[in-house]
């Protein structure tokens, strides 16, 4: 709970979130830039680290104080043993995860420009495509305060929203991976159900047909539905929209290292304070320090901080950048 008057923080922590989505292996690849079609690229560092974008999430929440949980297909292989060791070592609840012994762990090949930070992403699902709308069930869900899915397919992520909302619990989705290969009807569909929405450019211009110009086209997707959206837009900031608010949220200056995660770090900031009770504009703030964090270090987890480092940050960050509040 927030008292804006006080300034002061009190955590009501008797909840549980749950995380739906990919627990990978990601092997990471320093490299001085970019490929182009038949480049050839010369790696000066390569880091095999736990990864996954539900995993970093939920690690992101729990890292802040959040109870969190994980739902997901992993192989019983070797790298499935190390991601859920790392859960493990973070608190996260992991007796919902089914190993899958016939299933290798997923891996992503992640490039990273050295320069900027920029990355792509090379996805090799194997047990993640395993994860099947028919496990979603009540018993899953029940208990919950928040359920939130990552880079999920089209199907896990309409059977998720449908039935939080048959349960009564709060929604999110963070959009990515398979999800961006439905249809514009689908896509909206997904949107409409959901509680809290996290979407890039990309996914919003996919979603929408349109780039978000204006002030009109930001709040139109949200304008007859009780829900959040937020569209993340990197280092130009990122916008918060409510049917009756629009926030706009700068990004935080700072050295980037690697983008990876910057998204994760952002939804799990985004939670875990939305359900304190902030205000939207805090809330957006915070959310953004812990992408701001995030990206000092290299891949998705060494970054994700916890709440006395994001408290560090905006008390040495919010008088140094007063324009952004």
């Amino acid at each position: 709970f927030y008292n804006e008057q006080d300034n002061e923080i009190t955590f009501w922590l008797n909840y549980m979130i749950l995380a739906i989505g990919n627990i990978n292996i990601d092997l990471i690849c320093s490299v001085p830039r970019l490929p182009k079609p038949d480049d050839k690229i010369i790696v000066s560092r390569v880091e095999t680290v736990p990864g996954g974008a539900a995993c970093n999430f939920a690690i992101g929440v729990a890292r802040l104080g959040s109870k969190a949980s994980l739902f997901g297909h992993t192989g019983t292989d070797q790298n499935g043993e190390n991601a859920l060791n790392s859960l493990l070592q973070e608190n996260i609840d992991i007796s919902r995860v089914i190993r899958e012994p016939n299933s290798a762990t997923g891996f992503v090949i992640i490039l990273v420009d050295s320069n900027n930070g920029e990355t792509i992403k090379i996805g090799y699902r194997e047990a993640n495509a395993l994860l099947d709308p028919k496990e979603i069930t009540q018993e899953l869900l029940e208990g919950m305060a928040l359920v939130h899915v990552a880079s999920v397919s089209a199907p896990i992520a309409l059977k998720v929203a449908e039935m939080c909302q048959r349960l009564s619990i709060t929604s999110s989705i963070d959009f990515g991976g398979e999800l961006m290969e439905a249809s514009q009807e689908i896509l909206r569909k997904i949107i409409k159900k959901y509680s809290i929405v996290f979407m890039n450019q990309i996914a919003w211009e996919k979603a929408f047909g349109m780039p978000p110009t204006n002030l009109d086209a930001l709040q139109s997707p949200v304008k007859d539905d009780n829900k959040i959206l937020n569209l993340t837009m990197g280092a130009k900031g990122s916008f918060i929209m409510t049917k009756n608010q629009v926030e706009f949220i700068p990004s935080w200056e700072v050295e980037v290292v690697d983008t990876t995660g910057a998204g994760d770090a952002f939804a799990a900031g985004f939670i875990h304070h939305h359900l304190q009770g902030m205000p939207l504009k805090e809330v957006g703030n915070r959310a953004a320090a812990c992408a701001a964090l995030q990206i000092t270090k290299p891949n998705a987890r060494d970054g994700m901080p916890t709440l006395k480092e994001v408290e560090r940050f905006l008390a040495i960050n919010r008088n140094r950048n007063r324009n952004r509040n």
